[in-house]
């Protein structure tokens, strides 16, 4: 079996005989750079081609502002840069590690009003598919990795890149309105956005791309869940269901718990990366869930900045959910410079060996 039927296998509850190797976040610049200059990485060369990994292929679908906001650096010293960013927010990033240590200082959405102008860079156009439509069937169909969409930025993300985190946490109870509208606007752009490509060719996944939690809790409350995620999620759900898509995740680190009975029941049948260090728990997950709810992720970063010993103790953790179907292991955030190429690379030798 290929990698794209050993996913679908695995991660709908049938059997396979080996697991697919795949990295589900993507890999840290300041890492890539790293291992680039200690020799175990040519320049532009993936971890995935160096190793022998597959692979998530993902469909290029734009979900982002059009027309997009001009990159542009506005300041800077020795030590930081402040640039625009795609989101149109300002960012102040350190030199040395821009893509690690960053913060926002200001965001393009500070009033109603300003939401009013800045929805209407989110609108379906046969710009935001830069691909042939009548060949991606083929195209997609022939792929031996598991093919999916991301949908970025979903909702958390979408009001904190544009409001920045307290304006957007403050808004739900100062302008409920507004955000009702916000959530419905994108629901509504997105669902015009999919359905051309849904038409054209079937995805073994769409993740919601939103990190809605952080250690311990969600950023919202159920009831928040309930009243502002729910009735424009549920629209965008009932659209892949329509078009038979077999995983709807939500991609998020951070401990879902507080949503994810609300989550479960509204369509949403499979999560990662299981972020081990926010006590993000995939035994009472499944527990819980039973075959409701498929995983990937769960082995802990610092297992990965422990060794060996630490690498193969997550792994045999996880292993009883592997066997049991519906669990992909795999590392449950990005890979950060404190990981070791070795040790990097002893995870997908593991991985490799895994027979379930």
């Amino acid at each position: 079996m290929n990698a794209r039927e050993k996913f679908n296998r695995i991660m709908n509850f049938k059997d396979t005989d080996s697991l697919p190797v795949l990295a589900m976040e993507p890999y840290e610049m300041e890492m890539q750079a790293l291992w680039e200059s200690q020799g175990h990485l040519k320049k532009g060369q993936t971890p995935e081609e160096k190793l022998g990994m597959d692979s998530l292929e993902l469909i290029p679908v734009n979900f982002g502002p059009l027309p997009g906001f001009e990159a542009k650096k506005l300041w800077e010293d020795e030590t930081y840069r402040v640039e625009t960013e795609s989101m149109g927010g300002k960012v102040k990033r350190r030199k040395e590690a821009p893509s690690r240590y960053y913060g926002y200082i200001d965001h393009p959405v500070k009033s109603p009003g300003d939401w009013a102008e800045y929805k209407k860079r989110f609108a379906p156009c046969p710009e935001r598919i830069s691909f042939a439509l009548k060949n991606a069937a083929e195209k997609y169909g022939k792929s031996e990795n598991p093919v999916g969409i991301h949908l970025f930025p979903f909702f958390f993300r979408l009001g904190f890149y544009a409001m920045g985190m307290e304006y957007f946490m403050e808004a739900f109870y100062a302008e409920p309105e507004m955000m009702h509208d916000m959530f419905s606007h994108w629901a509504d752009f997105a669902i015009g956005t999919l359905r051309p490509v849904l038409e054209a060719v079937r995805p073994d996944f769409v993740t919601l791309t939103e990190d809605l939690a952080y250690k311990g809790a969600t950023h919202i409350s159920p009831d928040i869940y309930a009243k502002f995620w729910l009735p424009y999620q549920n629209k965008v759900v009932k659209l892949l269901e329509h078009y038979e898509i077999k995983l709807i995740s939500l991609w998020s680190a951070g401990k879902l718990d507080g949503i994810m009975d609300m989550a479960v029941e509204n369509g949403i049948n499979c999560t990662w990366p299981i972020e081990r260090a926010s006590g993000a728990d995939p035994h009472a997950l499944r527990a819980k869930y039973k075959n409701k709810l498929s995983m990937a992720g769960g082995i802990p970063t610092k297992a990965l900045i422990g060794g060996p010993d630490e690498i193969d103790g997550a792994l045999e953790d996880l292993m009883p959910l592997a066997r049991q179907g519906g669990f992909l292991p795999a590392l449950d955030d990005m890979v950060l410079p404190d990981i070791s190429f070795e040790n990097y690379a002893h995870l997908v030798g593991r991985l490799r060996e895994v027979k379930i």
